[in-house]
């Protein structure tokens, strides 16, 4: 009752200011009236959107019901097993067509997304039992009508634009694939389903925009791949290793050239999603060759060849007048796949010390086309080369153990692929590479700083292990620790030196930060093996290197606030 008088008095205030306003010439809705029919518009709205959400779950409701009513049926044996899985498969097919046809209307589009939805979840259990409990279909039969569904539903989903469709159909292709895979034993047919999955969703992305799908379709198809590689090793399921280094090769393969067409067909830039699933493919296709590897090295060949193709077409698309003038994401992913390339497929199909010596002639060259393409980028590819090229020929293990190791039992020995290695490191020290870029910003010069760090330590290392047998009868017994303590001393107190020298130039004004730390780790190394290993004489030596050396390193240490000098 109250209510209704309040309404009454608000309807004559109303009335009142209409009144007013006519007789003023303003206008003749008072705010308590717009108030008013807004409330109401808001209450009509919300009954409409709960009696629409009752009609679309009666709907659904009465949908599923229809599919147990077949269930019973043919159960109850009042129609053939053999008739049941067809007709339910069909009464699933008739509410996506119905999905296709809703989506083309807006009015309908909530309607089509539900009947689309249903139609997934109907089919996939149909499936599943056609295959377990009724045995209607074998793993291949049933792989091949499970991909048939997915892209019809997914047709319905890209045409019409239903995302949910598109999710639901993945996401419940995926689980599927997957029960079917264990429960059928046909693991290579679904692990090409995924990969079909996969590869759809990705295109949905691109196609659609449709952010996030790709990333359920990738897992799908890397986890069908690894899901092959694994049974391939029990017995029980028959299944060759070939067969997992190939859906490997093709997991590769396609995902590759997808991001190819996408960057260079569709002129898009790579994003996230490329550049990590590009790395986990081109990891499972090399896990998968190690693993055939062992019963073969054919297979390890013919994927170091893949690699190294694939690397030159990524330089290629990096270095092409399109990616090359953008100076965009484009140049930084297809130039780092092609390095990721280039240093596994060399590493497949060379020896070691070869491979070592190719990624230190490689680095070399990077150096110079850094320079020449202004690219920082590259400065960075080839300190990568060259830690490769050190870690693959022995330089750096060599060095430490030449540095710190132990002479009585062994002694690293001087190689040609060492000597190599060293040599293009000194080169890519001094020529000219990009060391300035908006993009890195301060970071610009710290691929030559590394770079100064190798030199100056594959080059100590070769002194040393040159000096140590001449100067200290070095490895065996009668090893003079005292003199090889020295030797060590005086060449990492040189390196301090190096350092601070190095630091008065714009190129490595970073190194200011290594010199004291790297003269600090002399003054560790004289407590624990020039002092209890030494002689006067050769303590004599290695104090005077040490103090010259601290005298030399705060003299040649710019100043703060001081430029350095160029180049």
């Amino acid at each position: 009752m109250a209510d209704r008088l309040n309404e009454i008095e608000a309807r004559l205030a109303a009335i009142e200011y209409r009144l007013r306003a006519l007789e003023a010439g303003r206008p003749a809705s008072p705010p308590e009236q717009r108030k008013l029919e807004k409330s109401r518009r808001e209450e009509g709205l919300g009954e409409e959107h709960v009696s629409s959400a009752a009609t679309h779950l009666g709907r659904v409701l009465l949908i599923f019901g229809g599919a147990y009513l077949l269930r019973a049926v043919t159960d109850f044996g009042f129609l053939p097993t053999q008739a049941g899985i067809p007709v339910g498969i069909t009464y699933a097919l008739v509410w996506l067509y119905l999905a296709y046809r809703s989506g083309g209307t807006d009015s309908r589009r909530t309607g089509a997304m539900l009947y689309g939805g249903v139609s997934v979840l109907l089919v996939m259990p149909i499936l599943v039992e056609a295959v377990t409990r009724f045995e209607l279909l074998s793993g291949p039969a049933s792989a091949v009508a499970l991909t048939v569904f997915c892209i019809l539903a997914l047709a319905v989903a890209i045409l019409r634009n239903l995302r949910s469709i598109g999710w639901l159909t993945i996401a419940g292709g995926f689980g599927t694939a997957v029960l079917l895979m264990r429960l059928s034993g046909a693991a290579l047919s679904f692990s090409m389903v995924l990969l079909l999955l996969g590869v759809a969703s990705l295109w949905l992305t691109y196609s659609r925009d449709w952010r996030g799908l790709q990333w359920l379709g990738a897992v799908g198809a890397n986890l069908g791949v690894v899901i092959l590689g694994v049974l391939s090793l029990h017995e029980e399921w028959a299944l060759n290793p070939a067969t997992a280094y190939f859906a490997a090769l093709a997991l590769w393969s396609v995902y590759l050239a997808s991001f190819v067409i996408r960057t260079h067909v569709l002129k898009h830039d790579p994003g996230l999603f490329e550049a990590v699933q590009a790395v986990l493919a081109s990891v499972i296709a090399f896990g998968a060759a190690i693993y055939v590897a062992r019963t073969d090295g054919m297979y390890m060949t013919v994927l170091g060849a893949a690699a190294l193709a694939f690397a030159g077409v990524a330089y290629g698309l990096a270095f092409s007048r399109q990616t090359r003038d953008a100076r965009g994401r484009s140049f930084y992913f297809y130039s780092t796949l092609g390095l990721v390339l280039l240093v596994g497929g060399s590493a497949v199909l060379l020896p070691p010390s070869a491979a070592g010596l190719a990624w230190a002639v490689l680095a070399a060259g990077m150096a110079w086309l850094s320079g020449r393409q202004a690219r920082v980028s590259m400065s960075l590819q080839c300190t990568v080369l060259l830690i490769a090229a050190g870690v693959a020929s022995g330089a750096l293990v060599n060095t430490l153990h030449a540095l710190v190791g132990d002479p009585v039992q062994n002694w690293p020995g001087l190689s040609f692929p060492h000597l190599v290695v060293a040599a293009s490191a000194v080169f890519c020290l001094f020529v000219p590479v990009a060391q300035a870029s908006v993009r890195w910003g301060r970071m610009a010069g710290l691929p030559q700083l590394i770079v100064l760090l190798l030199s100056v330590w594959i080059v100590g290392g070769l002194m040393v292990t040159a000096l140590a047998p001449v100067l200290a009868d070095v490895p065996g017994a009668n090893s003079d620790l005292g003199i090889l303590a020295t030797i060590r001393t005086a060449v990492l107190s040189a390196a301090a030196v190096t350092l601070a020298f190095s630091s008065r130039y714009r190129r490595w004004p970073e190194a200011w930060w290594l010199a004291y730390p790297v003269l600090a780790g002399v003054g560790v190394k004289l407590v624990f093996e020039d002092f209890p290993n030494g002689r006067p004489a050769t303590l004599f030596v290695a104090l005077a290197l040490v103090g010259g050396a601290l005298i030399l390193v705060a003299k040649l240490l710019p100043k703060r606030g001081r430029k350095p000098a160029k180049a």
